[in-house]
């Protein structure tokens, strides 16, 4: 543990940054102030957020599954990397931290935070960071804009739905994380389409692709739901959700204590009322997108759409063959944007394929964000209550910290 970690007998100050991703806010913290010993980070991190606590009022943590984040960056020893990037998903009213997938919103911050940590060289135009993600072991390509001084530009006339107010575009390419979660090809099961016997639902057709991090994408009138739910509406619905993430675990072979694929409902444009007011026409949008069934979650439907799971989805839009792909084939389309229609608004995804056989390659997964850092300073985690944890929580549990350092196995 680095020196300047010591800050008194009972506590332990760690230098951090909050930073607002897109439709997410994180914590972001350099991987040189936490222990060498990763088996500690998820004991840190449930102290720092508050988890155990719904309101994670003792701690960092918002109370929401889009504010309760952490981005861990450092130095890559990868060839193709500039900087290593490992994502934590902290639990709310439970002392867990999930590390099987990564936040598309939150990516696009850590090519900022990497500037302003001074990892990545700055200059005057345009940065681009190249980083190794983690939890995925894929690389991706973050385009940071930046002023005559070098800093990241925060001021824009980029918007997206969700967040207020303007700012500028900071994009980011998955089109490399092919295979994110189970390291194959872009359709793990082989076929673009699978029917999945979903208990208390009924047969469901499916596609389940691995971009970004797995997705398993449904008609909702196939599983007895609109596709235009509001997050008030999660708990009546969520049950269907997990009911079909886990048919899916189960035609994959996945254990059911993972997060992917994540479920994702889709249905033709329509006009609905937003989330937060407002309204769009059909003609807004290419096809609506709901999100829901994952444990972070709780509950809840997504209030927008995760960035991840958008790169994801306007992959299988443009996949000939989808279930997806047969709402994006409806509309008229001039150019390789995919515009998802989700509770809080529409969000545009750059995506394109290309065909090598039956196999689908992924070329562009361009995913535009907004980031603005809000604080820097320092967190204090308690020595008493790390140590706590570290001995409640068994060794081999994958909340002490899932994700081995880059070069183990």
């Amino acid at each position: 543990m680095p020196d300047s970690a010591m800050l008194t007998a009972e506590m332990i100050s760690i230098p951090a940054m909050i930073i607002r991703g897109g439709t997410s806010k994180g914590v972001f913290l350099l991987e040189s102030d936490l222990p060498a010993d990763r088996s500690l980070w998820g004991p840190y991190l449930i102290d720092m957020f508050g988890a155990r606590d719904v309101r994670q009022i003792d701690g960092l943590g918002g109370a929401m599954p889009t504010t309760s984040k952490c981005c861990i960056v450092g130095s890559s020893s990868h060839p193709d990397a500039d900087v290593d990037y490992t994502f934590a998903q902290i639990g709310i009213g439970e002392e867990r931290v999930f590390w099987d997938f990564n936040c598309g919103n939150l990516t696009p911050s850590v090519g900022t935070f990497a500037i302003l940590a001074g990892l990545v060289p700055s200059q005057p135009g345009l940065v681009t960071v190249r980083v190794y993600q983690t939890n995925t072991k894929m690389l991706l390509t973050i385009e940071v804009p930046t002023g005559p001084d070098g800093d990241p530009l925060v001021g824009g006339d980029y918007e997206i739905a969700g967040v207020t107010g303007s700012g500028a575009a900071v994009m980011t390419d998955f089109s490399r994380a092919t295979g994110a979660s189970l390291g194959g090809d872009l359709f793990p099961t082989g076929h673009r389409t699978d029917v999945l016997d979903v208990p208390g639902v009924g047969q469901v057709t499916c596609s389940i692709v691995d971009l970004a991090n797995m997705c398993v994408f449904f008609r909702s009138e196939e599983a007895g739901l609109t596709g235009l739910e509001m997050p008030e509406q999660g708990p009546a619905v969520v049950d269907t959700f997990i009911a079909i993430r886990h048919a899916a675990q189960d035609l994959l072979g996945v254990d059911q204590a993972k997060t992917t694929p994540w479920p994702i409902s889709v249905t033709s444009a329509k006009p609905y009322e937003l989330y937060g007011g407002g309204k769009v026409e059909a003609a807004d949008y290419d096809f609506a997108v709901r999100f829901a069934g994952i444990q972070p979650m709780r509950d809840t439907l997504h209030e927008a759409h995760p960035g991840t799971a958008s790169c994801c989805t306007a992959i299988a839009a443009v996949t000939e063959g989808t279930v997806v792909n047969e709402l994006y084939a409806a509309r008229r389309h001039d150019d390789d944007q995919v515009v998802l229609g989700h509770p809080s608004g529409t969000l545009a995804v750059g995506a394109r394929v290309h065909y090598e056989g039956d196999r689908v390659v992924a070329d562009r997964a361009v995913l535009g964000r907004t980031v603005r850092p809000i604080m820097r300073g320092e967190a204090f985690v308690r020595r008493a209550e790390v140590e706590r944890l570290s001995q409640s929580i068994d060794a081999a549990d994958r909340t002490r910290s899932a994700v081995p350092a880059p070069g183990q196995p």
